[in-house]
C-alpha cells in the first residue's frame, strides 16, 4: 500500500496550502480578499484532499 503519484499531488498541494496560509496570515491582504478567492481556495482545497485520498491502482485490498 504505497502512495502513487497523484496522492503526491495532492499531499504537495496540501502542504503549499499550509505554507501560503501561513504567509497571508502575517499580512493583512485577508481583509481585502473577495467571495471569489475564497471559493477559489475551498475548491483548491477540496482538490487537494480528494487527490490525496485517491485510490491507488496497485492495492488490492478490496
Amino acid at each position: 500500500m504505497g502512495m502513487s503519484f497523484i496522492n503526491w499531488i495532492g499531499f504537495v498541494m496540501l502542504v503549499l496550502a499550509l505554507l501560503l496560509n501561513e504567509l497571508f496570515l502575517g499580512m493583512t491582504a485577508w481583509y481585502d480578499l473577495n467571495l471569489g478567492a475564497i471559493v477559489v481556495g475551498i475548491v483548491y482545497l477540496v482538490v487537494g484532499v480528494s487527490l490525496s485520498l485517491w485510490p491507488s491502482p496497485q492495492d488490492q485490498t478490496a
